[in-house]
């Protein structure tokens, strides 16, 4: 009596008829998250990049971030900082040396 008529092939879905929307639900909501999650860590990632540096932050304090942050090693730190302190020191000297220069140049025009 069981035959084709039972339950197993004709029947009805069982169980299924409550789990599979359960977990097509589960399925979207846990593709939506990942998708959330990425776009944020995306968004992230080009606002507040390594490479970018604060327009106000000085060339001394970026230094200073990247040996705090163990981007530079001691040595290179140091040897980075005594060129940015010479390349301070020599912006006020190569003004004047410009303006020593322009005089000179008029002088040879004027020949």
């Amino acid at each position: 009596m069981g035959g084709m008529a039972g339950s197993g092939m004709a029947g009805g879905m069982g169980g299924w008829l409550f789990a599979f929307p359960l977990v097509a639900l589960f399925t979207v909501s846990a593709l939506l998250a990942v998708g959330l999650v990425g776009i944020k860590l995306l968004a992230n990632e080009t606002d507040d990049g390594p490479d970018a540096s604060d327009p106000d932050e000085t060339p001394v304090e970026r230094l200073q971030r990247r040996y705090a942050a163990g981007e530079l090693t001691e040595a290179e730190f140091e040897r980075a900082l005594e060129r940015e302190l010479e390349r301070e020191g020599s912006d006020g000297v190569d003004e004047r040396g410009a303006a020593e220069a322009e005089p000179a140049g008029e002088a040879a025009r004027a020949r």
